[in-house]
């Protein structure tokens, strides 16, 4: 790619940041938003060019850029340290904005739809499969959230009385449950619905309610909630 020309582009960095305070990113195409990101960590020169490169390099997709291993960056051309670390960091800083908002000194969750997009922020980086549980309060904001198992749900040894003690902890008699399948979708299995029916009676017997499931797969999530299983699960 040849070199821009310094005088037809001058201000083209402060152009770029005043057309992203106009109208944020979805004006943007992807080599854009990464060429406005690298501004950041370049303080001088074209960023253009090495955006170009680095989506190419990291498959053609910008979320294949966040999501590539930091040795995969630094081997870029152009890329250093300081500019590898940065990319690494935007999508932890994004996931922890998500999964923050909703807590009880953010926003309260409203619906199920605010469940969903919680807990999608939490599993945002994840690569293996993991359980999290979280404490709600009587206007279902989250107070308190964490993981509690590694694995398949459907398979994993999660018990009763401790997710009871973990409400009791928070001052809630109310929790909900999410895991996620990193590489596939969100459907759930027969295990998934065996072992979320099984918790629903169980932890009825301590008077805790388990007032939901989430499932979070590659591109999207699934509250079980307000799917077909809920009568299966929740009219027991």
């Amino acid at each position: 790619m040849a070199n821009r020309d310094p005088e037809l582009h001058k201000g083209h960095r402060e152009r770029m940041k005043r057309r992203f305070i106009r109208g944020g990113l979805s004006q943007f195409d992807e080599h854009q938003m990464l060429e406005l990101l690298l501004f950041y960590t370049r303080q001088r020169g074209d960023t253009n060019e090495l955006a170009h490169t680095i989506i190419k390099e990291c498959g053609g997709r910008l979320c294949n850029v966040f999501d590539a291993p930091y040795h995969k960056l630094l081997s870029i051309k152009g890329v250093g340290e300081h500019t590898a670390v940065f990319l690494k960091l935007l999508p932890e800083a994004a996931a922890y904005y998500v999964s923050s908002k909703h807590r009880s000194d953010g926003v309260h969750i409203k619906n199920t739809d605010d469940i969903c997009r919680y807990f999608e922020g939490v599993f945002m980086n994840v690569r293996g499969e993991e359980i999290h549980i979280a404490a709600a309060d009587a206007d279902l904001g989250i107070s308190n959230e964490k993981k509690i198992a590694d694995g398949d749900f459907g398979k994993a040894d999660i018990s009763p009385r401790k997710l009871m003690e973990f409400a009791l902890d928070c001052g809630c008699d109310r929790i909900m449950i999410a895991h996620n399948h990193p590489g596939g979708t969100w459907n759930a299995s027969k295990e998934d619905v065996y072992a979320t029916q099984h918790l629903v009676v169980l932890l009825r017997e301590f008077g805790v309610e388990l007032t939901d499931h989430i499932i979070v797969g590659k591109n999207g999530s699934k509250s079980l909630r307000s799917s077909y299983y809920a009568e299966e699960i929740w009219e027991t």
